[in-house]
Order: structure tokens, then C-alpha cells, then sequence
């Protein structure tokens, strides 16, 4: 076996600078990618670019444009849907798992805390921290429900998740009502009210999942 390189690898590192600009919106739905403009933009060669948007292209970040190269995906409503149905089964059973799993003060407190933060987003009105408080106060019940089979299968959804996120969090009216559920789940889960949480977190996830493609087909 050869010797492990000292530093992440190149081609990683550029996947996950392209990955975050397309994530935060810096590289819009459509945004042609030009490898020569990237490595220029990333300081790198357009050999780990070119391998970088191989990845990309697997996750469904990146899709071809003809005989002109490649460009960001666009955000595609029906597989969204699909994306929140089946995270809504995921959510459910990890708000089951942490609700039998997790009740005491450690518990209480990493919930009421990401509520907290996420009422201050909401007041803010910023979309980009709303989104990280989102996925925090999720990610978090992944933690607390003790499986780590449910945040390894939820990870391949977070990418598109958070791109749709950023449309539909556009419209300020639904921000109270996101952490208002948010809260109604974290109050069972501390509970210890295994059903109570499951149903409301299955709910939820339907619910965004709708909301979500609602707002993308009006646009």
C-alpha cells in the first residue's frame, strides 16, 4: 500500500468548493461550468476539476448541456417530492428512535437550544442562516436517535434539500410555521412520546415536501 497523502485529496477539495457554491446558490440552477473558469476561480488544474464534476454529476448537481459542456442541474420539483417522501419516513422513525432513546436533560437541552437559534433566524428573516438551522435541528435528531444508518441514507438528499430550501424559505410567511413544527416535535421527542413525535415529524416532512413543490412549479 502507498503512503496516505498529509492533505485531503485535491479532487475532494474542489468537489466540495463546487458542492458548497452550488448548495448556497453562488453557482445558480443552470450556471454553466467552464472547467478552465473553476480552476482559474479555485487556483487548481482542470484535472481535479474535471473529476470534481464527474462526482457532482453522479450526486445530480451537475448535468450536461449539449455539446457545450456542463452546468449546474436545475432544481427538479418532481424529485424533490420523491426526495421529501421518502425523508419523511426516515424523520419519522428518527423522531421514534430519539423519543424512546433520548429523554433527560441532554437531550432538552441540544433541542431547546436549536429552537432558540432557529426563533432568532426567523426574526432576522435571513435565508442562509435558516437553512443551516434547519439541517442542524434535523441532523440533530438523527444524532439523538442513536442510528447512524439514518443520517448516512438522508445525506444524499440534504444537497437538493437545502437548494430547494433557499426558494421556498424566499417567502417570509412560512418561516414561523417551519419552527413552530420544529417545536411541537422536539416538545414530544422530550417527552418521550415515541408516537406523538413520529407522526408530527412524518407530518412535517410531507408537509415541506408539498410546500416545496408547490413553490417550484409556480415558478
Amino acid at each position: 500500500m502507498r503512503p496516505l497523502a498529509p492533505k485531503p485529496d485535491l479532487v475532494m477539495q474542489t468537489h466540495d468548493a463546487i458542492r458548497i457554491a452550488i448548495m448556497s446558490g453562488e453557482l445558480e440552477p443552470f450556471a454553466p461550468l467552464a472547467q478552465e473558469e473553476l480552476a482559474a476561480s479555485l487556483g487548481v488544474s482542470r484535472q481535479p476539476v474535471s473529476h470534481a464534476l464527474i462526482l457532482l454529476k453522479r450526486e445530480g448537481l451537475v448535468v450536461d448541456r449539449g455539446r457545450k459542456g456542463q452546468m449546474v442541474a436545475p432544481i427538479d420539483a418532481e424529485r424533490l417530492l420523491a426526495l421529501y417522501q421518502v425523508r419523511g419516513a426516515l424523520d419519522g422513525l428518527a423522531a421514534r428512535l430519539a423519543a424512546t432513546a433520548s429523554t433527560g436533560k441532554n437531550c432538552q437541552s441540544i433541542l431547546n437550544k436549536l429552537i432558540k437559534d432557529g426563533a432568532s433566524c426567523v426574526e432576522r428573516g435571513e435565508i442562509a442562516p435558516l437553512v443551516d438551522a434547519d439541517v442542524a435541528f434535523h441532523q440533530a435528531i438523527y444524532d439523538l436517535a442513536g442510528n447512524t444508518e439514518i443520517s448516512a441514507m438522508v445525506e444524499g438528499c440534504w444537497p437538493h434539500m437545502v437548494r430547494s430550501m433557499r426558494v421556498v424559505l424566499d417567502d417570509s410567511d412560512a418561516h414561523s410555521g417551519i419552527w413552530a413544527d420544529h417545536r411541537a416535535i422536539a416538545n414530544a421527542i422530550i417527552a418521550g412520546d415515541a408516537n406523538a413525535a413520529e407522526t408530527m415529524a412524518t407530518q412535517h416532512a410531507s408537509k415541506a415536501g408539498e410546500a416545496t413543490y408547490q413553490r417550484l412549479k409556480s415558478l
